[in-house]
């Protein structure tokens, strides 16, 4: 009987042990972001081959949900940990404290947002073409937008297969397509199935570069998720959201609710950060990620 008791002890510390322990540090997250799209538009659907087979392949969440209408406030929770009470797309609002980007900075971390569209690097009008700041959430920030240095880090979608190219990329890098790119859409795009195709090809172009790159090493993830769905499920609709690892959970299908707040959650915790507002409340996304 004694060695089954050890068996089972050394068992229990173990998983102890395991629960306990620090989760490993990322050595790259792409954090990719399309928009308004419910999950049940876009698993399943035809006309967006790239994202369901990384769906099945990798890990999906299926009760992942935006936390507010319209979109910006979903752009800002997702490096703050709040939405500060906006329920507006309005491009002039600021919203000052701490974030993920100022947090890496502290732990001696780098970040770079890639927008699609963006006129110039930090440029901090309301929207051009294509582009809108109301899916910039680094351009929203006070400390960021007030700082030469920071809004520096703020580029076009350009600069990113050469960064990739040379594996000179940062810890955490936020990609946004602009809008007919991002399967939401607007006047000036081709209308419906051309805009989830134009989508589609978005994610497998850039999704196959970072694959590609030898910056994909180590504990590396890609995620791909949506600003917001149609219902109102947990404030802002369900979506679909991805997670792409290098050698993390492989096929799996996540029921766990989470949302923004978990990502952020999710990305503090393996970098050792503080986790921010809401986000001290939410659950980490542990099982997409792996420990």
């Amino acid at each position: 009987m004694k060695p089954v008791l050890t068996a089972l002890a050394l068992a229990v510390g173990l998983s102890a042990q395991a629960a306990t322990s620090s989760p490993v540090p990322f050595d790259h997250v792409f954090l990719i972001v399309l928009e308004n799209t419910s999950y049940a538009q876009a698993i399943g659907n035809p006309n967006l081959p790239t994202l369901n087979a990384l769906a099945r392949t990798y890990g999906l969440a299926t009760t992942y949900t935006g936390v507010a209408h319209p979109s910006l406030p979903n752009y800002v929770a997702m490096i703050s940990g709040s939405t500060f009470g906006s329920v507006s797309d309005d491009p002039t609002q600021r919203f000052a404290g701490d974030t993920l980007p100022l947090q890496l900075e502290r732990a001696g971390l780098d970040w770079k947002g890639y927008f699609q569209g963006l006129p110039s690097t930090g440029w901090d009008g309301g929207a051009a073409g294509a582009y809108g700041k109301k899916h910039n959430p680094f351009m929203l920030s006070a400390e960021i937008a007030g700082s030469p240095a920071r809004r520096a880090k703020v580029v076009s979608l350009d600069p990113l297969q050469g960064d990739l190219t040379s594996g000179h990329v940062p810890a955490f890098s936020l990609i946004v397509p602009d809008v007919c790119h991002d399967l939401h859409g607007a006047v000036t795009c081709p209308p419906g199935r051309t805009l989830q195709r134009a989508g589609d090809r978005f994610v497998k172009t850039w999704t196959d570069a970072i694959l590609a790159s030898p910056a994909w090493t180590g504990r590396s993830a890609i995620v791909i998720t949506f600003d917001e769905g149609s219902d109102d499920a947990g404030g802002g609709g369900t979506v679909a959201t991805v997670v792409v690892t290098t050698s993390g959970p492989r096929g799996v299908k996540s029921r766990v609710p989470y949302n923004h707040y978990s990502l952020l959650r999710t990305l503090e915790d393996a970098w050792g950060l503080p986790p921010l507002r809401q986000a001290a409340q939410a659950t980490p996304m542990t099982d997409l990620f792996g420990p």
